[in-house]
């Protein structure tokens, strides 16, 4: 018998236009491998109501006092694994934010728990070399503390070690374990209906969706775009997701400094039970990311609904997108390489509809719930016993 407790930003449902429904899809999953799962969190937006019977959401209280949330969270998601709550034998932390990371750490060295924290990806704690402000300098050192104290540490590619190392230079190759993200290959798939913006309207399609700014590379992609818009007349670029009010427009201003503001789309957040609809009638789906990502979910979820994808050899994604197979790999903030290759898929349609059928294939057979979950359940029971 194996009891794990994690943890959760928010417990939303598909409605809302965050990851947070996403991860609380993978506990699902994860559930039906385990004893017991207790996650916890301090916001229930929307409460699934056929959760398993093996799965408890816990909810901590939440103060917004200025200044002091951050550490009220900290101590709050500390309480429960201190306590061993529902007889708690590992800690499970999936998403790495500071007071998930401070528990684990806590935990670890107070309680004596056992746990497994996954690093995916290295954005939260600034670009390798900079000087980080005191906010990020206190991210990297909770970080390297729950890095420290975690009996295993889980990367979706050995591609993101010489990132992580930077940040963890004390990291053990055998405290590593590749597992890969993964993503529900049921829900985003090829053949869905376009979305309602989309069905009136009957140019091209480039869709991005994400988190706008800067290390995303999505300025990069405006200025490919303008690139593209010059051979290729009849396509719009859509940038989905939310961002900071003044970078957003900021990209809206060069976007019409390129002369592209006609033809490129801010929506805003969309609903994640929507997503796939976009993916799935996107022409293209370009990820110029910048770094710092490990292999990001909605490459993955676009690959599987047989999405044609451009994305930048950064970080893990070499381990998913292979050049010429699945995909097309660009370097970072090669503009004209961006915009050659997103001109490629949209002039080729049989390379476009090759690429998409082989890149779905991998997802089914490395990177979806079917494969990856049971992996993180054994890894879990291992360190647990």
């Amino acid at each position: 018998m194996v009891s794990v407790m994690t943890f959760i930003g928010k417990v939303s449902g598909l409605k809302a236009a965050s990851l947070h429904a996403q991860y609380l899809e993978e506990y699902i999953a994860l559930a039906r491998h385990l004893d017991q799962i207790t996650v916890v969190t301090d916001t229930i937006e929307y409460l699934p109501p056929d959760l398993p019977p093996n799965l408890t959401i816990l909810k901590t209280p939440k103060v917004r006092i200025p200044k002091i949330y951050g550490a009220l969270k900290i101590l709050n998601y500390s309480i429960p694994p201190l306590l061993k709550v529902n007889k708690t034998d590992v800690i499970y932390v999936r998403t790495f934010s500071p007071p998930e990371l401070a528990a684990l750490w806590l935990s670890g060295r107070i309680a004596k728990l056992p746990s497994v924290l996954t690093v995916g990806g290295t954005w939260l704690f600034g670009k390798p070399h900079e000087r980080p402000g005191w906010k990020k300098s206190l991210f990297r050192w909770i970080l390297r503390q729950a890095a420290d104290t975690a009996t295993r540490i889980t990367l979706y590619s050995w591609f993101m070690l010489s990132e992580v190392r930077y940040f963890l230079p004390h990291l053990r190759e055998d405290q590593i374990q590749i597992i890969h993200n993964s993503i529900r290959t049921d829900r985003f798939r090829p053949g869905l209906p376009p979305p309602q913006k989309w069905s009136d309207n009957h140019k091209l399609k480039i869709f991005w969706v994400g988190r706008i700014n800067e290390g995303k590379g999505v300025e990069d992609l405006i200025t490919a775009f303008a690139q593209v818009s010059k051979a290729i007349r009849d396509v719009d670029l859509w940038i989905a997701g939310t961002g900071e009010a003044g970078y957003i427009n900021y990209l809206k201003k060069r976007a019409e400094a390129l002369g592209v503001r006609d033809r490129v789309v801010f929506p805003g957040p969309i609903p994640n039970e929507q997503v796939p609809q976009y993916m799935a009638n996107t022409a293209v789906f370009p990820y110029p990311s910048r770094g710092g990502e490990g292999i990001p979910r909605a490459l993955l979820e676009a690959m599987a609904c047989e999405a044609p994808v451009v994305a930048s050899r950064v970080s893990g994604i070499p381990e998913a997108v292979i050049d010429g197979e699945t995909g097309l790999l660009v370097n970072k903030q090669d503009i004209g390489g961006l915009a050659a290759a997103i001109e490629t898929l949209l002039q080729d349609k049989q390379l476009a509809h090759r690429l998409g059928r082989q890149a779905r294939k991998k997802i089914i057979e490395e990177f979806s719930h079917e494969v990856v979950i049971p992996k993180i359940a054994k890894l879990l029971k291992e360190v647990g016993m």
